[in-house]
C-alpha cells in the first residue's frame, strides 16, 4: 500500500511515482497496470500516469505481454549506491563470500543497514542454471527476507518496536510474509537465540535461505550476509548445513571488523 508523505515540501505526484517504482523491488519484478494498482491501493489512472512517466524517463519498459519491468538504469544507480557504502565491509566480506558460494554452490548476498532498510551491496550468484539473485543497490524492508530479519533482531528494542509499529504499512511480499507484530516479535527472539534467521518463502515463495547479522567493533549491527537458493533445491538438510555455515561466516566477518562479542 502507498504511504503518505510527511513533509509539506514533498510533491505528492512525484512521491507517488517513486513509490510505484519501489513496488518493482518485490518479486517477480514485472507487473501489469492492474497488478501495480492492486499492490499500491491507488486509483488506476494515477498508477498509469506514474508508470508512463517512469517509462518515459527510462526507468521502466513495457514488454510485449503488457507487463512493465525495470531497465538497466536501476542497476547503474544500484551499483553507484553500493560504491558509496563503507568499503571496509565489502572488502572484508569478499573472500568469505567467495568461499561460501563455492562450498554451497548457491547465491550469497551481503547487505548493509541503511535507515530502516537492508541494502544489497555485494553478491555472488550461484553457478547453477536455476538460481536466486538479489539486485545490487536494492533496499529491502526489515520485516521479510533472511538478512533483513537478522538485522532487525539485533537492533535496539526501541528501533525494533518502531519497525513493528509500522508493519501494517509494509508490503506483504507473499502469503508467508509475517504481518502480525506479535508473530514477528517471536521470530526475532528465535533469531537471537539461534544466531541466524530463516527465509522460507516470506520474501519470494520460490526461495529459501538463511542469514546472519554482522557487527562492528562497537557491537552495533551494521549489516548481514545470506546464502540461499530455489526452494526445490534447498531442502531441510541443506538449510541446516547453510545455517551452520552462515553463522561461522558472519562471525568471521564481524571479527575482521573488530567485533569481540
Amino acid at each position: 500500500m502507498a504511504s503518505q508523505p510527511q513533509s509539506q515540501y514533498v510533491m505528492n505526484s512525484s512521491y507517488r511515482t517513486l513509490q510505484v517504482l519501489l513496488a518493482f523491488a518485490a518479486p517477480p519484478h514485472r507487473f501489469t497496470l492492474t497488478e501495480v494498482t492492486q499492490r499500491m491501493g491507488l486509483e488506476k489512472n494515477q498508477v498509469y500516469r506514474s508508470l508512463k512517466t517512469l517509462e518515459e524517463a527510462g526507468f521502466l519498459r513495457m514488454d510485449a505481454d503488457g507487463r512493465f519491468t525495470l531497465t538497466p538504469v536501476l542497476g547503474v544507480l544500484g551499483a553507484a549506491a553500493a560504491e558509496n557504502q563503507p568499503a571496509s565491509l565489502v572488502d572484508v566480506a569478499a573472500p568469505f563470500m567467495d568461499r561460501l558460494a563455492a562450498e554451497t554452490k548457491e547465491s550469497v548476498n551481503l547487505f548493509v543497514l541503511v535507515g530502516d532498510s537492508a541494502v544489497c551491496v555485494d553478491r555472488r550468484d550461484s553457478s547453477q542454471r536455476v538460481r536466486v539473485a538479489s539486485v545490487l543497490g536494492q533496499a529491502v524492508p526489515l520485516h521479510a527476507g533472511a538478512v533483513p530479519k537478522a538485522i532487525l533482531a539485533y537492533l535496539p528494542e526501541a528501533e525494533q518496536e518502531r519497525v513493528l509499529g509500522r508493519l501494517a504499512g509494509y508490503p506483504r511480499f507473499t502469503e508467508r510474509t509475517v504481518a502480525e507484530p506479535a508473530r514477528l516479535r517471536e521470530e526475532l527472539a528465535q533469531i537471537r537465540r539461534q544466531g541466524f534467521s530463516v527465509s522460507d518463502g516470506d520474501y519470494d515463495l520460490a526461495a529459501r535461505g538463511v542469514g546472519a547479522a554482522i557487527f562492528d567493533q562497537s557491537g552495533k549491527v551494521v549489516g548481514g550476509i545470506s546464502v540461499g537458493g530455489p526452494a526445490f533445491r534447498v531442502d531441510e538438510a541443506a538449510l541446516a548445513r547453510f545455517s551452520e555455515l552462515i553463522v561461522q561466516v558472519a562471525r568471521a566477518v564481524s571479527r575482521q571488523l573488530g567485533y569481540t562479542g
